[in-house]
């Protein structure tokens, strides 16, 4: 797993270590409301559909944020009932559409959702969520936080529902990701080349061929076929204090891959 998975792994832990600290579900008319957290709450009684597939999406996203001994079981249990569910991709992609922006949290479940049905049939969902611009910091204002960060979450979320298709070897999820190489985003153009390299769909030597007539040469660099072996990086040394420095970077940071 190379450094931008790795980091990208931490981003969502953080998230829904947070919520977890925080949910709440209220039921019975319970379930009309899930706070995320402290200043985040979503009534997903306005978002769901009040039919079979929306109780079954809206009971999933409650026990993605469960916990106990049996909550992987339950959440497992819930997914496969989702994924014979011929409706439960748009019912996601739906809802997605509908929630608030700045609700990442909620947002990020959804995609996560439709990357773990691994339909064919919600291919289009995240091909169209894994596209979209990344907004502006709605925050340029405050140190600690940047919610460019939140949306790259949200995209490459949906760029990795499109790499377990292609790994599938569904023709059309390869195609996407090599159309999402063209994205305005650093981070989602090497998620997409890397999914689209290590596809069970063509040459994997043929496609890094491909990427290096169509990037530019200055990102060459993770067009490979290896991963970092997280062991082998060298921790940098922790700082005795840590300051909040002013947000500089307009763009996505560049990984380096060792």
């Amino acid at each position: 797993m190379n450094h931008l998975l790795k980091l990208k792994e931490a981003l969502r832990m953080c998230l829904f270590l947070t919520a977890i600290l925080f949910c709440t579900i209220a039921c019975e008319k319970k379930g009309a409301e899930l706070v995320l957290d402290s200043n985040s709450t979503i009534n997903v009684e306005d978002l769901l559909p009040n039919t079979n597939t929306g109780n079954l999406v809206k009971q999933h996203l409650r026990l993605a944020m469960g916990s106990g001994t049996d909550a992987e079981a339950k959440y497992q249990q819930s997914l496969e009932r989702l994924k014979v569910n011929p409706e439960a991709g748009r019912v996601l992609y739906d809802t997605y559409k509908k929630v608030p922006a700045q609700h990442y949290m909620f947002r990020t479940m959804i995609v996560e959702a439709l990357k773990q049905l691994r339909s064919p049939a919600s291919m289009a969902f995240l091909d169209e969520i894994a596209s979209d611009r990344i907004p502006e910091d709605s925050a340029p204002e405050n140190a600690e936080i940047d919610t460019r960060i939140d949306e790259i979450v949200i995209r490459i979320t949906a760029v990795e529902g499109l790499t377990l298709l292609a790994s599938d070897s569904l023709v059309d999820a390869n195609e996407a990701l090599m159309g999402l190489t063209n994205h305005g985003d650093l981070t989602v153009r090497q998620m997409a080349a890397r999914g689209y390299i290590k596809s069970s769909v063509g040459s994997a030597v043929e496609k890094i061929e491909a990427l290096k007539s169509k990037l530019p040469k200055e990102e060459h660099w993770y067009l490979s076929l290896e991963d970092t072996n997280i062991k082998t990086v060298a921790h940098p040394e922790m700082p005795e204090k840590f300051e909040i420095i002013e947000k500089e970077a307009k763009n996505s940071p560049k990984v380096i891959q060792q």
